[in-house]
């Protein structure tokens, strides 16, 4: 009986496209504040919570016919006034 040729796999590998150059922390602040000048100066605050708490901030400010970044903004002040810092 002959011997079996042994099988050659071609693996040809995937052409890798490019690498797409990040942003410098310059550009993307730039960026950001075209966008949005009223963001200029400020930085995002989140947290996660359960769906019950945040359907309450929602329902509280329809009621208070506010934002919720306004508040938010309250919380953060009173929270400051609790905890008084130099």
């Amino acid at each position: 009986m002959a011997a079996r040729a042994k099988l050659q796999l071609k693996t040809e590998k995937p052409a890798v496209a490019s690498p797409v150059p990040k942003p410098s922390p310059d550009e993307s602040k730039a960026s950001a504040s075209a966008k949005r000048p009223d963001r200029n100066g400020t930085r995002m605050i989140g947290g996660h919570f359960p769906h019950a708490t945040w359907a309450q901030l929602r329902k509280l400010a329809v009621d208070e016919n506010r934002t919720t970044q306004e508040l938010l903004a309250e919380a953060m002040d009173d929270l400051f006034s609790k905890y008084p810092r130099s």
